[in-house]
């Protein structure tokens, strides 16, 4: 989701693809998006912009961004034991597309706003492809599974994307990128068969990691089809442009739960989860993985974006009492083995 060399569109296209999806409900900046939350527009932001690392600052910065990642979803699934997850979800994401485009505005002037009218239809639909479509099973399936599910299931994305790329002709799939789908796949399977509560087919995890895979492919999606708008513009430009019609179209929906919602009293932690959840893995994680790829380039960044459903199943294990089967910790490792191998390489059609 961030650019390698920001001066050039080919570099906007590839940061795209190494920036995380929407990490637990957050529009990456995403992949994405998630990004979440993750895809961006037209001046590309410039060599300079963003803070600036050295030496080991730099990895210590994306396993900061790592961890305000993997940990959204261990707070996303707390907060909805206090407020709807329809209610939390589209609070959170108002106040993220606020944060984002007061960030794009500080960063790429208040031009970057306007959009020629067929550039802009196009956010229109991408938006509520990737922020109402997405949205919508992913907080839904967070509210039926487990978070280590959500966040292994959400990570698969890329898997989706390359599937989506090569069903309409925009890349090659390789003998080894055919491996890590197939492993994928089957790492999903065993993650799912193997919940420590026992697996059936009308449990409501079953039907929470359905949810979260038909999230995961919508994000997928996002991705893919923002591929065109991103060698024009910068992916924060169209994450932050995105995300605004996306929230719109999906507090049509959540409306009657944001009225039903009893804010008054919502303890003090809840409001803390808002702003974190809202702030932290959309605006702040997003500046700080584009200076890194900037800085060490998007092959070292994406293995640090496969370390997420690790610290979320660490953290929903200490904090929620989450259990692990070891069949599940298995089923996560082939998981996260299939999409190394599936992004390792592409070969775009030419």
């Amino acid at each position: 989701m961030r650019p390698i060399n920001p001066q050039t569109p080919r570099a906007d296209a590839e940061a795209a693809e190494s920036c995380p999806p929407p990490k637990a409900g957050s529009p990456p900046p995403a992949p994405a998006a998630p990004a979440p939350a993750s895809p961006s527009a037209p001046s590309a932001p410039r060599a300079g912009a963003g803070p600036r690392f050295a030496g080991g600052a730099v990895d210590a910065a994306l396993l900061a961004v790592v961890l305000i990642w993997g940990a959204n979803f261990v707070v996303m699934k707390q907060a909805f034991s206090v407020l709807s997850p329809w209610a939390f979800n589209a609070v959170r994401l108002m106040l993220a597309a606020v944060v984002l485009l007061g960030v794009l505005c500080a960063r790429e002037g208040r031009s970057a706003l306007a959009l020629p009218r067929r550039d802009a239809l196009k956010l229109v639909g991408l938006g509520i492809l990737g922020n109402t479509f997405y949205q919508i099973p992913f907080v839904v399936g967070l509210n039926l599974t487990t978070a280590g599910n959500s966040a292994l299931l959400i990570a698969t994305i890329p898997v989706w994307s390359a599937l989506l790329a090569r069903l309409l002709g925009w890349e090659r799939i390789t003998p080894r990128m055919w491996l890590g789908i197939l492993l994928s796949f089957g790492g999903v399977g065993v993650v799912t068969a193997a919940s420590p509560n026992g697996f059936s087919l009308q449990s409501a995890g079953f039907l929470g990691d359905l949810l979260t895979l038909v999230a995961a492919v919508c994000w997928a999606g996002y991705t893919v089809l923002s591929k065109d708008l991103l060698k024009r513009y910068s992916p924060l430009r169209v994450s932050a442009l995105a995300l605004l019609p996306g929230v719109l179209v999906l507090w049509i929906p959540s409306l009657p739960f944001v009225l039903r919602a009893d804010w008054l009293d919502l303890p003090l932690w809840g409001w803390l989860a808002l702003l974190y959840s809202g702030v932290f893995p959309i605006a702040v994680a997003y500046v700080i993985w584009a200076a890194g790829v900037q800085r060490v380039g998007a092959a070292r960044t994406s293995v640090y974006n496969n370390l997420v459903p690790v610290v979320t199943f660490v953290l929903a294990y200490l904090w929620q009492q989450q259990p692990v089967a070891p069949l599940q910790l298995l089923g996560g490792g082939i998981v996260l083995l299939g999409v190394g191998l599936t992004t390792a390489s592409s070969r775009p059609r030419g």
